[in-house]
């Protein structure tokens, strides 16, 4: 649960996305309004749109699932299943990947916290790649240097250490496949479901390998196709880039956490004192 989209990433952006969907009601909702979305901001090209659940044993909500499937909309219609509940969202992906590749050339990823929010948002992508030598990705949320300290962790260098937010974007069946040829899958942790590692093995493992293969990653850095449903739904203004002002403010404050951080007992009264000047 995050109530507020806030800064994160190098370069800073709004990355870090509100997301507040506890019950199997709010889920529904949530998948609800995606639906009429697609109606509101139609994507300008023929496609399906795959819903994949990830098991996690509420009954109303995989019979909810099992009655999207094959409903018509915009341009397509909705295939809907549920699967096992591995790897969180990179799980879904690899998972959507593998049983429909032959059916098409292009794919989109997006979670299930995420909307797409303008019109024929998939032509634009799809145009971006074309036109992008050697493209592997286009990244939707954004694109982010990793930080040095997850290296080490991911297998990363300076040559690799670039994500694709959420492992959100898209790509082709071609590049795609060239990444299930060299490691049986789209990555995501085959394990558990680790937020970290998950994060480790998925998003970063995904644009790691992409670019392992020689390709390139890419991102819409003018265009906000995508925004936190959280904030959609509470009316709240999105964009992808803090101004000058809020970034380097975010930047001076985050510089001051990491020296502070250190020491448990300076870290204690400085997060105390950021409590209280929010009040």
């Amino acid at each position: 649960m995050r109530e507020n989209t806030e800064i994160l990433g190098d370069p800073p952006g709004y990355f870090s996305h509100s997301q507040n969907f506890t019950t199997t009601k709010d889920t529904i909702d949530l998948l609800n309004l995606q639906i009429e979305i697609e109606k509101k901001y139609p994507p300008g090209i023929k496609r399906d749109l795959i819903i994949v659940n990830s098991n996690v044993g509420s009954k109303e909500g995989n019979k909810f699932i099992k009655k999207l499937n094959n409903r018509k909309i915009n341009q397509g219609k909705i295939i809907s299943y549920t699967r096992k509940n591995i790897g969180m969202s990179y799980g879904a992906y690899s998972d959507a990947f593998l049983k429909f590749r032959n059916k098409y050339d292009f794919f989109l990823f997006i979670e299930d916290d995420i909307i797409t929010v303008k019109k024929n948002y998939l032509k634009i992508s799809y145009q971006k790649f074309l036109k992008t030598k050697n493209c592997g990705f286009i990244a939707f949320i954004g694109l982010s240097r990793v930080k040095k300290d997850w290296w080490g962790k991911a297998g990363l260098n300076n040559l690799n250490a670039l994500s694709a937010y959420g492992g959100c974007g898209l790509s082709s069946k071609f590049v795609l496949n060239k990444i299930v040829n060299k490691i049986g899958y789209l990555p995501h942790n085959k394990k558990n479901i680790n937020q970290k590692k998950s994060i480790i093995y998925g998003e970063l493992g995904l644009s790691k390998v992409i670019i392992d293969l020689g390709f390139n990653l890419t991102e819409l850095r003018n265009e906000v196709l995508t925004m936190p449903a959280y904030d959609y739904m509470r009316g709240i203004d999105y964009k992808k880039y803090p101004s000058f002002y809020n970034k380097y403010l975010w930047i001076i404050k985050s510089i001051i956490y990491n020296q502070i951080s250190k020491s448990k007992l300076l870290l204690k009264y400085y997060l105390l004192l950021l409590k209280t000047l929010k009040k």
